[in-house]
């Protein structure tokens, strides 16, 4: 019976700490107005307003056709080319994505062979140090309204369903916690002597989505950041993929 007692003593004493640390939810604002026409940004929109928020982006370009190859001279091989289109926000299956390009010719090549898709091209500095790639997203909970998803990216995001998601408004430790939660937590702790990843710097890019997300709440109907790199500690990270869908009511580019 003693035992018993201190245990469930325990319990309650666990359960009072967790309560000091329980903040309300606070609605992110009014949601967009149902059935509003709904606009897609394309990659270069969404990142220039993530970007203005305070989100790294790699270093590069939009350009037409004709121009691709002076934009990846200019930023250094080896680059990225990406076709861009709102139209587009799935590229690696449609094909609208080239990495790792180590010259002109093969600029020219990739973008020959995506004329079909766009006639806009993203020219971006290829990043090849990333310890880890996940993904950030803003998305709408029937009853809680926004809320913040984080989890392993990539193109295995919908394989692995690694995601934790955080109740806004959320503290550094908040989100801190959302990522020891996950099982790819370790790829950013130093896995196998891999270098550790700049956690500090994921968490500062959440902020950002969060902060975009409640500024824009009666607009915003999707966002998500895939992949977000993760470079080695002290080193930031960089989206490399971003889609917004804003309701077209209120628009203001």
């Amino acid at each position: 019976a003693c035992l018993d007692a201190v245990r469930a003593a325990a319990l309650i004493g666990t359960a009072q700490a967790r309560a000091h640390g329980i903040r309300p939810v606070t609605p992110a604002g009014p949601a967009p107005p149902a059935g509003s026409p709904v606009r897609t940004l394309d990659e270069w929109e969404a990142k220039r307003a993530l970007a203005s928020s305070g989100l790294p982006v790699p270093e590069g370009a939009l350009a037409g056709a004709d121009e691709a190859v002076r934009c990846a001279e200019t930023l250094g091989y080896p680059v990225v080319v990406k076709a861009v289109s709102a139209s587009l926000p799935h590229k690696t299956e449609a094909g609208a994505v080239r990495l790792n390009l180590g010259g002109p010719d093969a600029v020219r090549a990739a973008v020959e062979a995506m004329s079909g898709l766009s006639e806009r091209f993203l020219v971006e500095r290829m990043v090849r140090d990333a310890v880890a790639e996940l993904v950030v997203g803003a998305h709408r909970d029937p009853v809680f309204g926004l809320v913040i998803t984080v989890g392993a990216g990539g193109v295995l995001v919908e394989l692995l369903r690694d995601a934790a998601r955080i109740l806004l408004p959320a503290s550094r430790e908040d989100v801190r916690a959302a990522l020891t939660s996950l099982a790819a937590w370790p790829l950013l702790t130093g896995y196998r002597g891999r270098p550790r990843g700049d956690v500090e710097a994921v968490i500062d890019a959440v902020a950002v989505v969060a902060r975009y997300a409640r500024a824009h709440a009666d607009r915003l109907v999707e966002l998500d950041v895939n992949p977000l790199l993760v470079l080695p500690e002290g080193h930031g990270v960089l989206a490399a993929d971003a889609l917004i869908r804003l309701t077209e009511e209120s628009w203001d580019a």
